[in-house]
């Protein structure tokens, strides 16, 4: 365990993601090793510390309060408060515009759009906080809504449209925040780096019987910053690391 296959890596991740955002902001322990079976204890650690600065919680969605800023908060409510006059949809009215659309409704198109504006807006809180405002995000998205209902004739099943309109907004609101191929890649380090650091302090502490020191671990040629870094990541390796 803690080899992390490269195959899919960028795939697996982006899926993961966007089962969080299915999930309503959150994935649970048993879709992390589902998605990552390869990881260790203390990579799984590193990786949903990586989710949840990303805004996924782990088994339950953050708190708006954990997410937005001040200005993004109100911002978000005020939007919101506008989307309220909106007729609302639960799943079988969707499910029922979106056999109407599909058979050249406009006018069901039109309801469909709307009944995804607040999905739009739960979504863009997951991207909130990467530098580019949360109102922005959910403009972006609502065009990329409008884009996919616009190609629903591509979906085989009126079943993946869900899956069509959240991978679409997904693919907007991340070409907003930033390159996700550097992103994966920086994942990829911190899983390679927390093994490495694992790894030792686990043969140090049993060679010596005991916890080891920083010191000691940076002693075997380990920079300190990185050993930090690493316990902040993953609590769990304080079974080896005495703090």
């Amino acid at each position: 365990m803690g080899e992390v296959r490269e195959d899919g890596f960028l795939e697996r991740l982006s899926s993961l993601k966007e089962a969080g955002i299915m999930n309503g902001g959150y994935v649970s322990e048993e879709e992390i090793v589902s998605f990552f079976p390869e990881l260790s204890e203390h990579q799984r650690d590193a990786l949903k510390s990586y989710l949840k600065d990303n805004n996924i919680g782990i088994g339950e969605a953050l708190s708006d309060k954990e997410i937005l800023g001040e200005e993004d908060s109100v911002s978000l409510k005020l939007y919101l408060e506008e989307l309220a006059d909106n007729e609302k949809a639960d799943e079988d009215m969707k499910r029922v515009l979106i056999m109407n659309a599909l058979n050249g409704d406009n006018n069901a198109r039109e309801k469909l759009i709307k009944a995804y504006l607040s999905d739009v807006a739960d979504m863009a809180k997951l991207y909130a906080g990467q530098g580019v405002d949360v109102i922005d995000l959910i403009g972006e998205g609502n065009v990329a809504l409008t884009v996919a209902i616009g190609m629903l004739e591509s979906i085989e099943e009126p079943k993946d449209c869900d899956e069509m309109v959240v991978k679409s907004v997904m693919n907007a609101m991340e070409a907003m925040v930033g390159s996700e191929n550097e992103e994966t890649e920086m994942l990829k380090k911190t899983f390679a780096k927390v093994a490495k650091i694992a790894d030792k302090a686990k043969e140090l502490s049993e060679d010596y019987r005991r916890k080891v020191s920083v010191a000691e671990l940076a002693g075997e040629g380990i920079d300190e910053e990185e050993i930090y870094e690493v316990l902040r990541l993953s609590k769990g390796l304080t079974e080896y690391i005495a703090v």
